[in-house]
């Protein structure tokens, strides 16, 4: 994920991901990208929506789903989302030094 200002992902809901996943969706790809802030976001790559990278928003609203360890969004990929089959891209900040964020 670029650290600048001009990268835009679209978003997708967690709604989406989980109660409403259409028939046969699956989660092609996952990536957990750091924050400057140090908090983390979930990116997707989803079956039913093309290939390109969507930001994981909150359960109702286009609001970024941010997690303050890596723990959390970790596991909440894998038990929320159900995706245990490929490997989950990590993204650093390297400005951050906040150790605990991991």
């Amino acid at each position: 994920m670029p650290h600048s200002d001009d990268w835009q992902y679209d978003p997708i809901l967690e709604r989406e991901l989980t109660t409403r996943r259409p028939a046969g969706g699956m989660i092609q790809a996952v990536e957990i990208a750091q924050l400057p802030s140090s908090e983390w976001i979930i990116n997707v790559k989803v079956s039913w929506r093309g290939d390109k990278w969507l930001n994981v928003c909150l359960f109702e609203q286009p609001t970024l789903k941010t997690y303050k360890r890596l723990s959390s969004a970790v596991r909440h990929v894998v038990l929320d989302y159900g995706y245990e089959d490929d490997h989950i891209r990590l993204v650093p900040d390297k400005q951050c030094s906040n150790k605990l964020a991991f």
